[in-house]
């Protein structure tokens, strides 16, 4: 589907006469979360370049663009973040076009389920080059132009998973644990220099995330962790059935961009406060009761 042309810079700046922020960078924005962030922040006034890992899925983001009424604001962008020569590539194109990229949402991310002993290395590696990695690579490619801007907003889109570990879950948390500790520390290394990095904790949302991820057993399973997986993703599908849709996710990544000061964590979506205040305040026996009952269902 062919958009409206895109509208590209406005006087070759990041920011309106008002001082806004006025362009970003979306990872991952083949569907779901990415795929209306990207939209959500382009009918807030945003510019956006849109970083797809098949950029063949652009049709489905500029259809959602043009039913909004802001396919002219969205810039598809050939971009996996497990290719740093992409990823250079993209950030280059976006920076040429926008004039430079103001927000960065480090969007891209998938997951993997099973236990830790038949997941093979390789997914392992794989949830880590995606998750962890290519989040990395991005920020290092547009870190230069936001420094001399002396100016910034990176959103890292991380999950509740980054605070509690839960069986079937120990590749993707473990990912999300190294991007929430990553982020923490760059938080800090880019504050005196004008540069704001947030973290957003996302609970359950409809992205398509869990349907890709826990499909199903991984082959290599053994008999003994199966009852207690098939457990954890009955959990899993129904959660990804009530949850919210991913706008409303979407929606608070546009007031984190529109809105001052910015605390460094941002935890959201059904159940999250109360999950993570049993975590942090239920003695642990107590709490590992309340998992191990989960699981026996």
């Amino acid at each position: 589907m062919e958009g409206a042309p895109f509208e590209g810079s406005a006087g070759n700046d990041v920011t309106r006469a008002s001082g806004r922020i006025d362009t970003a960078l979306v990872t991952g924005a083949g569907g779901g979360l990415g795929l209306e962030t990207a939209v959500a922040l382009a009918e807030s006034g945003f510019r956006v370049a849109a970083g797809l890992r098949d950029i063949s899925r652009a049709d489905a983001l500029l259809a959602r663009a043009q039913e909004a009424g802001v396919a002219d604001r969205i810039l598809p962008l050939q971009m996996d973040v497990t290719d740093e020569g992409q990823i250079r590539s993209a950030v280059q194109e976006a920076e040429s076009v926008l004039g430079g990229i103001g927000l960065l949402v480090n969007n891209a991310g998938f997951a993997a389920g099973g236990y830790t002993e038949a997941l093979p290395p390789d997914i392992w590696r794989r949830q880590f080059d995606v998750n962890l990695f290519g989040a990395v690579e991005t920020v290092r490619a547009v870190l230069p132009g936001m420094r001399r801007r002396g100016s910034g907003l990176i959103v890292q889109v991380g999950s509740i998973s980054g605070r509690i570990g839960l069986p079937g879950f120990a590749a993707y948390n473990a990912s999300k644990f190294a991007l929430a500790g990553w982020s923490e520390a760059l938080r800090h290394e880019l504050r005196p220099l004008g540069i704001d990095v947030v973290l957003v904790e996302f609970g359950a949302y409809r992205t398509g995330i869990w349907a890709k991820g826990f499909a199903g057993l991984p082959e290599d399973t053994p008999a003994d962790y199966r009852p207690q997986f098939r457990r954890m993703l009955d959990l899993a599908r129904r959660s990804a059935e009530r949850a919210p849709n991913a706008r409303l996710a979407a929606g608070l990544i546009v007031r984190l961009a529109r809105g001052r000061p910015r605390r460094f964590r941002y935890p959201a979506g059904a159940g999250i406060r109360l999950a993570l205040a049993a975590h942090a305040l239920l003695p642990w026996p107590l709490y590992e009761r309340l998992i191990q009952a989960m699981l026996r269902g």
